[in-house]
Parts: C-alpha cells; sequence; structure tokens
C-alpha cells in the first residue's frame, strides 16, 4: 500500500516516523479510526479498552459476539459459592506476558489488586474483600454477592498486566500485557500508537510484525486515506461512504449489530432541571427520519437505553415523549415557555433566555448529524440550542463533571454483556459519570437488587423496570444505534467489527503480500 506520501500529505504521517527500521519482508499494517486513548494506563479512565483494541492487553474472560462469555485467560471451569461472594478461576497452562514473564495465579492477583489500588472505577463494578492465589488458581471474594463477575472481568478494565516490573511510564509505553503484540511507540499529541508482534505470544504465532493506528476525527480523511491506500482498514467509516465501499471492488466491509446507543444527556443542574422542557426536546426529535435519512439507513432509530438488538425491552416498554412536534409546542406553552421578545426563541417561566449548549465529536459520525437535526427541530418550537465541538477527550472530560446542558455521546451499553454497569457508572446517584443532578431512589434500589440477582430472566425483567423509570423521567434522549463497521481493502484479514467494540485486532489478523 501506498502509505508514506498520502498520510504526509494528511498530516497524520509522525506515527510512521516511531520505532526502528525494519526489513522490506516485514509484514506491516496501518489501521484509521476516529477514536483513541489519552493514556496507555489500562486503569486510567477507559483507556484499557484501547490495551485490547491494540492487541497488547487481554482479559480473563471474554465477551462473544452471541453476548456470552467465555475463558481468554482462563479456562471455563470457574466456579462460585453458594452465596456469589467468592470465585475461583483457573489460569490456562502456559499463559506468558510478552517479556517472558509466567502468568499464573499471583500474577493475576497482583493485577487486579492494582485496578483497586491506582484506578478509580474497579468499585463501579465489584468490591474485593481479598485475592487469593494457588498455583494457577485465583479466587475473588467479594465483599457483596456478584451475580455475573466473569462478565464484568471482560472488561478492558480487568485487562491483566505484570505488575512485577516498573510502571511508572505506562502512560506513556504502555504496560507489559499478554497480547500477541506489544506497544512500540505513542504520540500523546497525535495519539498515533504503533504495536509491534510479540515474540513470546503464549496461544500461537502472530501473523503481523507492525500494526500503525492512526487517529482522526475528520471523517473525509478517514475515507480518502482508506480509499488511496494510506489505511489499509478503517474502523466505523461514516454512514455516507460505507455503503460506497460495500460496492466497490478491492475492498470488503465487515458489519456487526451493535451494543451501542448514541446518547443525549441532559444536564439537570441547569434549566433542563424542569421535565416539561426535558419532554418537550425529546418530542420534537424525529429519529426515524433522521436514521433513515440522514444516517442513510446505516443506525437504528432508538427508543430504549438499551439497544434493539438486545432482548431487553425496545419492543414492549412506552416511550412517553415520542416524535409529537404539536405536543411539544403545547408542553412549552402549558409550562409558560413563551417568546417575550419577538426573536423566535422562547425565554423560560422566570423571563430568562434559553440557549442550551449542545457538546459533541466527530470521532463517531453520527454525532454530528444528531446535534444538527436536534438544533434545527428544537428551533421550529422555539428552543435555542448551540452546537458545541470539542475532541472526544474532552467531551469525556465535561461528561464527568457535569459541564455542559447537552451532551452527545455513543457508549456501549452491553459492554460485559450485560447493561448492569453503565447503569450503574452512567444513572445510579453516585456514578462517576452521573454528574447531571439526577437521582432516583426507586431506580438505585432497582439496581442494587440487580447486582445480586442470579436468574436471567428475572434480571432482565428488573432491568426492563430501571429502564422504564429512565424514559417516565425524561433522563436521557437514545437517539441511535449504530451498526458498527470494519472496511478493509481485500486481502485484509482478522480484523473484527464485534458487539462488544473492543476486539480489533489479533495473532490472526493479516495482510496479503
Amino acid at each position: 500500500m501506498k502509505k508514506t506520501a498520502a498520510l504526509l500529505l494528511t498530516g497524520l504521517g509522525l506515527a510512521l516516523a516511531f520505532g526502528s527500521l525494519t526489513s522490506a519482508s516485514a509484514k506491516e499494517m496501518t489501521i484509521g479510526s476516529g477514536q483513541s486513548c489519552s493514556t496507555l494506563d489500562v486503569v486510567n479512565a477507559y483507556d484499557g479498552w484501547y490495551a485490547v483494541r491494540y492487541g497488547f492487553g487481554q482479559t480473563l474472560t471474554k465477551m462473544n459476539d452471541d453476548l456470552t462469555i467465555s475463558g481468554w485467560l482462563v479456562e471455563d471451569n470457574w466456579t462460585v459459592s453458594e452465596d456469589n461472594k467468592d470465585w475461583t478461576f483457573t489460569v490456562k497452562d502456559g499463559v506468558t506476558f510478552s517479556n517472558g514473564n509466567v502468568c499464573d495465579g499471583n500474577a493475576v492477583k497482583a493485577s487486579l489488586e492494582n485496578v483497586f489500588e491506582n484506578g478509580t472505577r474497579g468499585p463501579e463494578y465489584f468490591t474485593m474483600d481479598s485475592v487469593e492465589a494457588d498455583g494457577q488458581n485465583v479466587t475473588i471474594h467479594l465483599t457483596d454477592p456478584v451475580a455475573i463477575l466473569p462478565n464484568m472481568l471482560a472488561d478492558p478494565l480487568f485487562t491483566i498486566v505484570d505488575t512485577s516490573v516498573d510502571m511508572s511510564d505506562a502512560v506513556d509505553k504502555g504496560q507489559v500485557g499478554t497480547g500477541p503484540f506489544v506497544v512500540e511507540s505513542f504520540d500523546q499529541v497525535s495519539k498515533a500508537v504503533t504495536v509491534v508482534k510479540n515474540e513470546n505470544y503464549w496461544a500461537g504465532d502472530v501473523k503481523m510484525d507492525r500494526i500503525t493506528f492512526l487517529y482522526t476525527e475528520n471523517q473525509s480523511q478517514l475515507t480518502w486515506g482508506l480509499e488511496d491506500g494510506s489505511y489499509d482498514a478503517v474502523y466505523n467509516l461514516s454512514m455516507t461512504d460505507v455503503g460506497r465501499f460495500e460496492e466497490m471492488d478491492g475492498f470488503t466491509v465487515q458489519k456487526s449489530a451493535s451494543g451501542r446507543t448514541a446518547h443525549g444527556f441532559m444536564n439537570q443542574n441547569g434549566q433542563l432541571k424542569d421535565p416539561a422542557l426535558r419532554q418537550a426536546i425529546m418530542e420534537v426529535i424525529d429519529k426515524q427520519s433522521i436514521c433513515d435519512f440522514q444516517l442513510n439507513g446505516q443506525y437504528v432509530a432508538g427508543k430504549t437505553l438499551i439497544t434493539s438488538a438486545a432482548d431487553y425491552g425496545y419492543d414492549e416498554l412506552t416511550d412517553p415523549f415520542s416524535y409529537d412536534p404539536q405536543k411539544a409546542a403545547e408542553t412549552l406553552d402549558e409550562a409558560g415557555y413563551v417568546d417575550v421578545d419577538g426573536d423566535g426563541y422562547r425565554e423560560d417561566p422566570e423571563g430568562n433566555p434559553i440557549d442550551l449548549n449542545f457538546v459533541y465529536y466527530t470521532g463517531r459520525p453520527e454525532q454530528e448529524i444528531m446535534v444538527q437535526a436536534t438544533q434545527l427541530l428544537c428551533a421550529d418550537v422555539g428552543i435555542k440550542i448551540t452546537p458545541v465541538l470539542n475532541d472526544t477527550q474532552t467531551v469525556i472530560d465535561r461528561l464527568a463533571v457535569g459541564d455542559y446542558d447537552m451532551l452527545c455521546m455513543s457508549i456501549n451499553v452491553l459492554n460485559c454483556a450485560d447493561p448492569e454497569n453503565h447503569m450503574n457508572t452512567y444513572f445510579k446517584t453516585g456514578g462517576s459519570y452521573a454528574s447531571y443532578g439526577w437521582s432516583n431512589p426507586d431506580f438505585d434500589g432497582l439496581m442494587d437488587t440487580i447486582h445480586v440477582t442470579t436468574d436471567p430472566a428475572e434480571r432482565v425483567k428488573l432491568i426492563k423496570e430501571a429502564e422504564q423509570i429512565l424514559l417516565d423521567e425524561a433522563v436521557c434522549i437514545y437517539f441511535c444505534y449504530p451498526i458498527m463497521n470494519f472496511s478493509m481493502h481485500d486481502g485484509v484479514s482478522g480484523i473484527y467489527s464485534t458487539p462488544a467494540d473492543y476486539y480489533w485486532v489479533s495473532e490472526e489478523t493479516d495482510i496479503a503480500e
């Protein structure tokens, strides 16, 4: 592929300067993406996703495409005590870290402890009382019962790393993992990452010598780069372009149902504390038309928190604020929102102008379309919205502290093949990204019950009840459910688009010579 010249022309060639020169026979690949990490430390925020995506990290368990869980670094024969507080896993024989050190029960114990000692998100999943190691076995003792611990351990936050080595430069250089690749370089400015073959990989031969991941939120650059050969593959091409590559000779597009939902958070610490204003905004958004026409049918119109691809109530729960622009105008009139100064926009009942900032990023192409459509549709009923474009990490940071009126973000609700963790993180009182002023004791109580419920049917029932509370209280807009894609040149294989959305490359990733 003719990479170097094209990437330099687009200003994305910084990553190609990293690392040592390789022989002409080395197998190399470049992957473009609108997604990036802020660091290479697996316990920092959601950066563990990239350890798994880039192939240098693995977890004890793995989420399958049918939303089941199986062992990855451990055997499938885990056991649990009757009270769901003591879980024992057996690490597979022969697992080693990329530096050649053995990954056994003691190494896993130390890695799990690192999550809670040096990260902040561990308690959103479970709280450990202690961890016990005995040869290849590791037993996790929990302070409270957990019904789905194997699911939770599939989350990349729990990527297993070698804590016996110096991790002081983990932010820049990454950690020593068990995956088929090893970090060669990371540029914190461009966010470019290069990984090379792990010569000590425990699970077989690794086919690629080097993979470079290049980041840009410019969707046009991703499209052009794939077409002209600057990229061998691109993660999540724009909905306006992916269909063209499906029909074009020389390209393959792999699609998958997604666990993602495009959220529209509404901050109740400001004017959106009034449910009437939130309801009117929700009633004026024609999600189906946006998905059909502006998103080219590449997305499913949203309704519930959890995607229509999973059995959590999409077809049975009630959306009390579905599309009805006439009702939206009536809702505002009845609540006392009127255009006092004749500028075409309403003031609130106290006479204050409404101008809601709507924060978004373009790393996922649907965001801009959803935000702009919301702006136009809300203007029709006199609600002024001002879009605010930031990079992805800034949007994540603003979500965490509640620095927005409205905020659009695509999030994988089924990151553990189950929505419990997502619902705790973003909607339960005290969740690390629930900084928008909403709290409901009934919802919190349901989440506490779900946490200890082992019967699958009962879990689904309780989750649906919690979803209905979110719908009834107009907490968040669920714009759409993306259909994920990986688009690539013919000859590229072993790159994955999965519902989990954090398995990209593996030892099987390859490119025809």
